[in-house]
Protein backbone atom coordinates (compact mmCIF):
# COMPACT_ATOMS: atom_id res chain seq x y z
CA UNK A 1 0.00 0.00 0.00
CA UNK A 2 0.96 3.48 -0.92
CA UNK A 3 2.31 5.21 2.50
CA UNK A 4 3.95 8.99 2.44
CA UNK A 5 4.31 11.31 4.81
CA UNK A 6 2.59 14.11 2.84
CA UNK A 7 -0.04 11.97 1.27
CA UNK A 8 -3.28 14.40 2.39
CA UNK A 9 -0.63 17.47 1.31
CA UNK A 10 0.39 15.69 -2.19
CA UNK A 11 -3.56 15.05 -2.74
CA UNK A 12 -4.34 18.55 -2.90
CA UNK A 13 -1.34 19.63 -4.91
CA UNK A 14 -2.32 16.51 -7.67
CA UNK A 15 -5.81 17.95 -7.85
CA UNK A 16 -5.35 21.40 -8.35
CA UNK A 17 -2.52 21.30 -10.68
CA UNK A 18 -5.09 19.38 -12.63
CA UNK A 19 -7.53 22.18 -12.14
CA UNK A 20 -5.15 24.39 -13.29
CA UNK A 21 -5.35 22.59 -17.07
CA UNK A 22 -9.24 24.24 -17.32
CA UNK A 23 -7.55 27.13 -19.65
CA UNK A 24 -6.16 23.82 -22.07
CA UNK A 25 -9.37 22.09 -22.13
CA UNK A 26 -11.17 25.35 -22.81
CA UNK A 27 -9.36 26.23 -25.41
CA UNK A 28 -10.41 22.90 -27.52
CA UNK A 29 -14.10 23.39 -26.73
CA UNK A 30 -15.82 25.84 -29.79
CA UNK A 31 -19.71 26.89 -29.31
CA UNK A 32 -20.85 25.95 -26.48
CA UNK A 33 -22.65 28.12 -23.97
CA UNK A 34 -20.84 27.90 -20.46
CA UNK A 35 -23.37 26.34 -19.00
CA UNK A 36 -23.43 22.98 -20.96
CA UNK A 37 -19.51 23.02 -20.37
CA UNK A 38 -19.94 23.22 -16.74
CA UNK A 39 -22.88 20.60 -17.25
CA UNK A 40 -20.91 18.17 -19.20
CA UNK A 41 -17.56 18.53 -17.36
CA UNK A 42 -19.74 17.71 -14.23
CA UNK A 43 -21.63 14.91 -16.31
CA UNK A 44 -18.57 13.13 -17.56
CA UNK A 45 -16.36 13.63 -13.65
CA UNK A 46 -19.03 11.88 -12.35
CA UNK A 47 -19.30 9.03 -14.56
CA UNK A 48 -15.75 8.89 -13.99
CA UNK A 49 -16.16 8.38 -10.13
CA UNK A 50 -18.76 5.96 -10.34
CA UNK A 51 -17.00 3.66 -12.84
CA UNK A 52 -13.82 3.81 -10.43
CA UNK A 53 -15.93 2.52 -7.56
CA UNK A 54 -17.56 -0.03 -9.36
CA UNK A 55 -14.10 -1.16 -10.99
CA UNK A 56 -12.69 -1.10 -7.27
CA UNK A 57 -15.98 -3.10 -5.94
CA UNK A 58 -16.56 0.33 -3.39
CA UNK A 59 -19.72 1.09 -4.43
CA UNK A 60 -20.67 0.50 -0.89
CA UNK A 61 -19.18 3.70 0.10
CA UNK A 62 -21.75 6.13 -1.72
CA UNK A 63 -24.18 5.05 1.00
CA UNK A 64 -25.29 8.44 2.61
CA UNK A 65 -24.26 8.34 6.18
CA UNK A 66 -25.33 10.79 8.56
CA UNK A 67 -25.22 14.95 7.94
CA UNK A 68 -27.21 14.23 4.82
CA UNK A 69 -28.38 17.89 4.13
CA UNK A 70 -24.78 18.61 4.66
CA UNK A 71 -23.59 16.53 1.83
CA UNK A 72 -26.89 18.15 -0.28
CA UNK A 73 -25.45 21.36 0.31
CA UNK A 74 -21.77 20.81 -0.58
CA UNK A 75 -23.37 20.20 -4.25
CA UNK A 76 -25.42 23.04 -3.89
CA UNK A 77 -22.36 25.03 -2.72
CA UNK A 78 -19.86 24.31 -5.27
CA UNK A 79 -22.65 24.64 -8.31
CA UNK A 80 -23.41 28.41 -6.78
CA UNK A 81 -19.45 29.08 -6.11
CA UNK A 82 -19.53 28.49 -9.91
CA UNK A 83 -22.38 30.55 -11.00
CA UNK A 84 -21.02 33.71 -8.33
CA UNK A 85 -17.49 32.89 -9.83
CA UNK A 86 -18.55 33.48 -13.69
CA UNK A 87 -20.59 36.41 -12.55
CA UNK A 88 -17.25 37.63 -11.75
CA UNK A 89 -15.52 37.19 -14.62
CA UNK A 90 -18.35 38.57 -16.91
CA UNK A 91 -18.71 41.46 -15.15
CA UNK A 92 -14.80 42.57 -14.08
CA UNK A 93 -12.19 40.07 -15.34
CA UNK A 94 -10.66 36.59 -15.40
CA UNK A 95 -7.99 37.76 -13.43
CA UNK A 96 -9.87 39.79 -10.43
CA UNK A 97 -12.39 36.61 -10.10
CA UNK A 98 -9.12 34.55 -9.63
CA UNK A 99 -7.90 37.15 -6.87
CA UNK A 100 -11.00 37.28 -5.45
CA UNK A 101 -12.06 33.64 -5.23
CA UNK A 102 -8.72 32.58 -3.82
CA UNK A 103 -9.26 35.01 -1.03
CA UNK A 104 -10.78 31.91 0.69
CA UNK A 105 -7.92 30.82 2.93
CA UNK A 106 -8.10 34.09 4.69
CA UNK A 107 -12.02 33.13 5.45
CA UNK A 108 -10.84 29.81 6.61
CA UNK A 109 -8.39 31.06 8.60
CA UNK A 110 -10.33 33.16 10.36
CA UNK A 111 -13.48 31.02 10.70
CA UNK A 112 -11.66 27.52 11.17
CA UNK A 113 -10.51 28.11 15.09
CA UNK A 114 -14.87 28.86 15.99
CA UNK A 115 -15.86 26.42 13.10
CA UNK A 116 -13.61 23.37 13.26
CA UNK A 117 -11.50 24.09 16.64
CA UNK A 118 -8.27 24.66 14.27
CA UNK A 119 -5.04 26.64 15.70
CA UNK A 120 -4.04 29.45 13.74
CA UNK A 121 0.06 28.58 13.17
CA UNK A 122 2.14 31.36 12.81
CA UNK A 123 3.68 29.59 9.56
CA UNK A 124 0.08 29.17 8.37
CA UNK A 125 0.02 33.30 8.96
CA UNK A 126 3.11 33.82 6.83
CA UNK A 127 2.50 31.69 3.99
CA UNK A 128 -1.19 33.01 3.81
CA UNK A 129 0.38 36.70 3.17
CA UNK A 130 3.05 35.40 1.21
CA UNK A 131 0.38 33.37 -1.25
CA UNK A 132 -2.53 36.32 -1.36
CA UNK A 133 0.72 38.32 -2.42
CA UNK A 134 2.06 35.40 -5.00
CA UNK A 135 -1.37 34.99 -6.54
CA UNK A 136 -2.32 39.06 -7.06
CA UNK A 137 1.56 38.97 -9.01
CA UNK A 138 0.15 36.25 -11.16
CA UNK A 139 -2.77 37.17 -12.25
CA UNK A 140 -2.24 41.00 -12.52
CA UNK A 141 -3.07 42.60 -15.94
CA UNK A 142 -0.85 43.85 -17.48
CA UNK A 143 -2.74 48.06 -17.14
CA UNK A 144 -3.46 46.97 -13.64
CA UNK A 145 -6.86 46.58 -11.83
CA UNK A 146 -6.86 50.27 -11.08
CA UNK A 147 -8.20 51.12 -15.36
CA UNK A 148 -11.06 48.94 -14.43
CA UNK A 149 -13.96 50.99 -14.89
CA UNK A 150 -16.39 51.78 -11.41
CA UNK A 151 -19.92 51.50 -12.16
CA UNK A 152 -22.91 49.60 -11.33
CA UNK A 153 -21.68 46.02 -12.82
CA UNK A 154 -18.38 46.20 -11.95
CA UNK A 155 -19.40 46.52 -7.85
CA UNK A 156 -21.60 43.63 -8.73
CA UNK A 157 -19.12 41.46 -10.15
CA UNK A 158 -16.60 42.65 -6.78
CA UNK A 159 -19.17 41.69 -4.50
CA UNK A 160 -19.74 38.46 -6.80
CA UNK A 161 -15.65 37.15 -7.00
CA UNK A 162 -15.82 37.78 -3.16
CA UNK A 163 -19.28 35.53 -2.21
CA UNK A 164 -17.51 33.37 -4.52
CA UNK A 165 -14.20 33.27 -2.61
CA UNK A 166 -16.11 33.31 0.89
CA UNK A 167 -18.00 29.81 -0.58
CA UNK A 168 -14.95 28.02 -1.45
CA UNK A 169 -14.11 28.59 2.09
CA UNK A 170 -17.77 26.75 3.17
CA UNK A 171 -16.94 24.02 0.56
CA UNK A 172 -13.59 23.60 2.02
CA UNK A 173 -14.38 23.27 5.84
CA UNK A 174 -17.77 21.55 5.06
CA UNK A 175 -15.74 18.39 3.36
CA UNK A 176 -13.95 18.28 6.95
CA UNK A 177 -16.95 18.10 8.73
CA UNK A 178 -18.59 15.58 6.25
CA UNK A 179 -15.42 13.42 6.96
CA UNK A 180 -16.20 12.16 10.14
CA UNK A 181 -19.59 10.19 8.70
CA UNK A 182 -18.61 9.55 4.59
CA UNK A 183 -15.79 8.71 2.84
CA UNK A 184 -13.48 10.89 0.37
CA UNK A 185 -15.22 9.37 -2.75
CA UNK A 186 -18.76 9.66 -1.03
CA UNK A 187 -17.82 13.38 -0.79
CA UNK A 188 -16.78 13.87 -4.30
CA UNK A 189 -19.69 11.43 -5.96
CA UNK A 190 -22.26 13.14 -4.36
CA UNK A 191 -21.39 16.80 -4.36
CA UNK A 192 -20.66 15.98 -7.85
CA UNK A 193 -24.02 14.09 -8.60
CA UNK A 194 -26.31 16.97 -6.76
CA UNK A 195 -24.61 19.85 -9.04
CA UNK A 196 -24.89 17.96 -12.40
CA UNK A 197 -28.46 17.39 -11.15
CA UNK A 198 -29.31 20.82 -10.91
CA UNK A 199 -27.43 21.74 -14.05
CA UNK A 200 -29.27 19.08 -16.11
CA UNK A 201 -31.72 21.42 -17.37
CA UNK A 202 -29.02 23.06 -18.90
CA UNK A 203 -28.25 20.04 -21.18
CA UNK A 204 -30.75 21.13 -23.69
CA UNK A 205 -28.99 24.27 -24.35
CA UNK A 206 -26.58 22.13 -26.89
CA UNK A 207 -27.49 20.34 -30.12
CA UNK A 208 -26.05 17.40 -31.12
CA UNK A 209 -24.48 19.06 -33.92
CA UNK A 210 -22.41 21.11 -32.00
CA UNK A 211 -21.85 18.51 -29.25
CA UNK A 212 -20.80 15.75 -31.05
CA UNK A 213 -17.24 17.89 -32.22
CA UNK A 214 -16.85 18.39 -28.88
CA UNK A 215 -17.62 15.14 -27.26
CA UNK A 216 -13.76 14.15 -26.56
CA UNK A 217 -12.55 17.39 -25.08
CA UNK A 218 -15.82 17.57 -22.67
CA UNK A 219 -14.98 13.93 -21.49
CA UNK A 220 -11.52 14.49 -21.22
CA UNK A 221 -12.43 18.15 -18.70
CA UNK A 222 -14.54 16.30 -17.06
CA UNK A 223 -12.76 13.40 -16.41
CA UNK A 224 -8.98 14.89 -15.32
CA UNK A 225 -10.46 18.06 -13.63
CA UNK A 226 -13.85 17.03 -11.76
CA UNK A 227 -12.97 13.51 -11.81
CA UNK A 228 -9.49 12.76 -10.72
CA UNK A 229 -8.58 16.68 -9.45
CA UNK A 230 -11.84 16.21 -7.73
CA UNK A 231 -11.05 13.15 -5.96
CA UNK A 232 -7.66 14.20 -5.46
CA UNK A 233 -8.95 17.71 -3.77
CA UNK A 234 -11.41 15.78 -1.70
CA UNK A 235 -9.25 13.59 -0.20
CA UNK A 236 -6.65 15.88 0.46
CA UNK A 237 -9.12 18.58 2.51
CA UNK A 238 -10.94 15.66 4.13
CA UNK A 239 -7.45 14.52 5.68
CA UNK A 240 -5.70 18.23 6.74
CA UNK A 241 -6.33 21.47 8.43
CA UNK A 242 -8.87 23.26 6.59
CA UNK A 243 -6.26 25.95 6.71
CA UNK A 244 -3.35 24.07 5.25
CA UNK A 245 -5.64 22.83 2.66
CA UNK A 246 -6.97 26.51 1.37
CA UNK A 247 -3.78 27.75 1.16
CA UNK A 248 -1.97 24.68 -0.85
CA UNK A 249 -5.35 25.25 -3.20
CA UNK A 250 -3.43 28.37 -4.67
CA UNK A 251 -1.30 26.07 -6.47
CA UNK A 252 -4.27 25.78 -9.35
CA UNK A 253 -3.64 29.45 -10.35
CA UNK A 254 -0.01 29.25 -10.49
CA UNK A 255 -0.26 25.78 -12.53
CA UNK A 256 -2.70 27.72 -14.99
CA UNK A 257 -0.27 29.82 -15.56
CA UNK A 258 2.42 26.87 -16.53
CA UNK A 259 0.10 25.32 -18.63
CA UNK A 260 -0.69 28.23 -20.62
CA UNK A 261 3.02 29.03 -20.65
CA UNK A 262 3.91 24.93 -21.76
CA UNK A 263 1.00 24.13 -24.11
CA UNK A 264 -0.73 27.73 -25.30
CA UNK A 265 2.56 29.89 -25.78
CA UNK A 266 1.67 32.68 -23.22
CA UNK A 267 4.40 34.85 -22.43
CA UNK A 268 5.62 35.06 -18.57
CA UNK A 269 6.26 38.37 -17.24
CA UNK A 270 9.06 38.48 -14.43
CA UNK A 271 6.28 39.44 -12.00
CA UNK A 272 4.31 36.28 -12.99
CA UNK A 273 7.45 34.42 -12.01
CA UNK A 274 7.79 36.20 -8.87
CA UNK A 275 4.55 35.35 -7.47
CA UNK A 276 4.66 31.70 -8.83
CA UNK A 277 7.79 31.76 -6.88
CA UNK A 278 6.08 33.20 -3.75
CA UNK A 279 3.09 30.62 -4.38
CA UNK A 280 5.11 27.67 -4.28
CA UNK A 281 7.23 28.97 -1.03
CA UNK A 282 4.23 29.69 0.92
CA UNK A 283 2.97 25.95 -0.45
CA UNK A 284 6.35 24.69 1.35
CA UNK A 285 5.80 25.95 3.86
CA UNK A 286 2.44 24.61 4.76
CA UNK A 287 3.69 21.53 4.25
CA UNK A 288 6.26 21.00 6.08
CA UNK A 289 4.26 21.80 9.08
CA UNK A 290 3.20 18.54 9.53
CA UNK A 291 0.23 16.88 8.10
CA UNK A 292 -2.21 14.22 9.33
CA UNK A 293 -1.70 10.41 8.43
CA UNK A 294 -3.04 9.56 5.16
CA UNK A 295 -6.49 7.93 5.25
CA UNK A 296 -7.03 4.34 3.65
CA UNK A 297 -8.81 6.39 0.15
CA UNK A 298 -5.75 8.78 0.25
CA UNK A 299 -3.40 6.03 0.08
CA UNK A 300 -5.20 3.72 -2.18
CA UNK A 301 -6.67 5.98 -4.69
CA UNK A 302 -2.89 7.97 -4.53
CA UNK A 303 -1.35 3.88 -5.42
CA UNK A 304 -3.55 3.69 -7.82
CA UNK A 305 -2.95 6.58 -9.83
CA UNK A 306 0.57 5.42 -9.82
CA UNK A 307 0.16 2.50 -11.53
CA UNK A 308 -0.49 4.53 -14.56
Amino acid sequence: MFQVKKGAHLAVLLGCILYGMTGLFLANIHNLPITSIIFYRLFFGLAFIFTYLLAMNRLGELKPGKRRARLLLQGIFVLVNMFFYFLCVKETCFSMAILLEYTAPIYVMLASPFVLKEKIKKESIAALFLAIAGIYLVIRPESGFGTLEFSGSYIIGIASGLFAGILLAVIIMNVRVLKKDHSEFAIAFWGTAISCLLMAPFAAETSISALVPNILPLMAFGIVSVGVGGIFTTIGFANLKSQTGSLLALIEPVAGVFFDLAFLGVALSTGTLAGCFLVLTAAVIVSSGGSQKPSVACADYLETAESY
